[in-house]
């Protein structure tokens, strides 16, 4: 008897293939959520040294103007990367639920796979268990044809 052919095998490739690319824009898109991380700490680590910077000393009220304007600039580029990071945790969020989707799908055509193999299996044993009895079967009517059987 042949063995085992998953008739879905291409579909199964398929959905893998799916799988990995979902991830691997899952981690792509982690990837930039942690860079905009990153930048936003810099950008708030720039703005308290931007404070200590001014307290060393007396300053014109132009440099405190300058110095008003440099931090209203630093802090509307930490909002602007505030409001980033919050559409990319959305994306993010769309993202893990097609990963998992994608998973799903891969591990049901595992499962049936798994479940095919499992009962072609079954058959294959079955069928040989069936030639063996017939075998036997055979072999015990043949040898005591004409003779009498001890009693």
């Amino acid at each position: 008897m042949a063995g085992f052919k998953f008739r879905l095998a291409a579909v199964l490739r398929l959905r893998q293939r799916i799988r990995e690319e979902r991830q691997w824009e899952l981690r792509a898109l982690n990837e930039r959520r942690n860079l905009l991380e990153a930048e936003i700490a810099e950008l708030e680590r720039e703005l308290a040294g931007a404070d200590e910077a001014l307290a060393g000393g007396i300053a014109t009220g132009f440099e405190l103007r300058l110095h008003a304007d440099y931090r209203n600039s630093l802090a509307a580029r930490i909002a602007t990367r505030r409001e980033a990071l919050a559409r990319l945790d959305g994306t993010l969020a769309e993202k893990r639920a097609a990963v998992v989707e994608a998973l799903r799908g891969v591990k049901s055509l595992e499962q049936l796979r798994a479940r095919l193999e499992e009962k072609s299996r079954y058959e294959r044993e079955l069928e040989e268990r069936k030639i063996a009895d017939e075998i036997g079967r055979r072999e015990f009517s043949g040898t005591g044809r004409g003779k009498k059987l001890p009693r």
